[in-house]
């Protein structure tokens, strides 16, 4: 019996949790809609005297909106994705990194497992420069963060 209860309650939590998920995406959807109000009809179409300017406003603030409409759709409604297998680091590889505690021999690390990921953008120069990206999608919040190593080969 006690299971049952435990059970109903942590379906709750998560359907909690699933909706509190959306009010970011809200109040995002509530702020980009009071700009286009106060863009479009306060600016462009009340303070602005001439017929020129309120079109030249209103195809720029068009074109951005619906570019970041677009993004932002995109953004929320793609299901998270795994990246392909080959770029996941080796499970060596990867205990080697989480037990060094010094930043620079890290970094070094970085660089040295970077040059076995098949697509690593080469200059003339020598360079390598790759990133490291991670995106982790929970429920509608996003999070992306990228870290960028660059090294510098001998000739």
């Amino acid at each position: 019996m006690r299971r049952g209860w435990k059970m109903a309650l942590s379906a709750a939590l998560r359907c909690c949790r699933r909706v509190l998920s959306w009010v970011p995406v809200l109040v995002i959807v509530l702020v980009v809609l009071w700009s286009y109000y106060a863009y479009v009809f306060e600016l462009c179409l009340v303070t602005v005297l001439s017929s020129a300017e309120k079109v030249i406003y209103l195809i720029f603030y068009h074109a951005i909106f619906v570019f970041f409409t677009w993004t932002y759709w995109k953004s929320i409604f793609t299901l998270p994705q795994q990246p392909n297998q080959k770029f996941h680091l080796s499970y060596t590889d990867k205990e080697r990194y989480e037990n060094e505690e010094r930043p620079e021999v890290q970094k070094q690390m970085l660089v040295d497992i970077a040059k076995k990921v098949p697509h690593l953008l080469r200059w003339k120069q020598k360079r390598s420069s790759f990133h490291i990206s991670c995106i982790s999608k929970t429920g509608s919040s996003i999070s992306h963060e990228v870290y960028r190593v660059q090294c510098w080969e001998p000739f």
